[in-house]
């Protein structure tokens, strides 16, 4: 099975969603997936995992979510104690383009924990009130038909993410934990693909070097990660390329070559299948974010 790429658009005119108070279970949860826009995802009661890029986290009450773009994730519902959550969608052009000078520095949440790989967090008493106050405003807001409802949820989508950034300056996060039912090769398998990305991976040498089976790495892969150890590795290559054609200005065949693909055809066609632009295309699409 392949990831879902689930799209927002950059064009709408107002590029903001919002899944209020949701119950996750296994039947309505989607399996891998990714999109272009930024997510947060409050965690207000239940119990269960998330897989975020190479990683498990167990999930409970308090906890925040931080999924930047193009980031795979997948939430793993317990049936015992089904989460309650609510996920907040927005494009990062719509609050980078409100940024006034350079001191708004809880703008960068999102470039931090993809950089640190460490997406989940939990919030303090105080802070969680707060968050859910300003959740709580965001629905409303986002239900209205007033004239200003606009301006009114940028202003609380602003306060969410600057009360999120307080409680990560005064409590800094510990390294995460991994899920206590994901086998160690599992871990070392994602680790290792994320580290030899632009190399020659394939499931044989992958499997040699977790001292696992190709059989067994292949069958309990896709059942723990939800898709297959190819998927996984051509997803993280293609983010890989996208973020060299967003943040440098390196020639196409350069990127190419360095996210792990052998042939120029063969980026093209699975670039395309996975965005329906070609990398040239998507440059130029995103050029205008990148330099706000």
């Amino acid at each position: 099975m392949e990831p879902i790429h689930k799209y927002f658009h950059d064009q709408n005119k107002f590029p903001f969603h919002m899944v209020y108070k949701d119950q996750k279970s296994p039947q309505h949860e989607l399996p891998d997936h990714f999109h272009e826009w930024n997510e947060m995802i409050f965690i207000h009661s239940g119990h269960g995992r998330i897989f975020i890029d190479q990683t498990f986290y167990d999930l409970h009450g308090g906890d925040i979510i931080i999924i930047p773009t193009n980031t795979i994730h997948r939430v793993i519902p317990e049936m015992s104690n089904l989460i309650l959550s609510t996920a907040i969608f927005f494009s990062p052009a719509f609050i980078q383009q409100t940024a006034v000078g350079s001191s708004l520095d809880y703008l960068n949440i999102f470039n931090d924990v993809k950089k640190s790989k460490n997406y989940k967090h939990t919030l303090s008493p105080t802070y969680l009130i707060k968050v859910e106050d300003y959740m709580d405003q965001l629905m409303k807001e986002n239900q209205s038909q007033n004239d200003d409802k606009e301006n009114a949820l940028l202003l609380w989508l602003h306060l969410t993410l600057l009360t999120i950034f307080r409680n990560f300056q005064q409590s800094r996060p510990t390294q995460y934990k991994q899920h206590r039912h994901e086998p160690d090769w599992l871990r070392k398998a994602l680790t290792l693909i994320n580290q030899h990305i632009s190399g020659d991976l394939h499931l044989q040498y992958i499997a040699e070097k977790v001292s696992v089976s190709e059989a067994h790495l292949s069958r309990a892969f896709k059942q723990l990660v939800g898709m297959t150890v190819s998927n996984y590795i051509m997803v993280k290559r293609i983010h890989l390329a996208k973020d060299k054609l967003i943040n440098s200005n390196l020639k196409v065949s350069s990127i190419a070559e360095q996210c792990g693909f052998n042939s120029m055809p063969h980026f093209y066609r699975s670039f395309n299948k996975m965005t329906s632009m070609t990398p040239s295309e998507f440059r130029k699409n995103h050029y205008p974010i990148q330099k706000r």
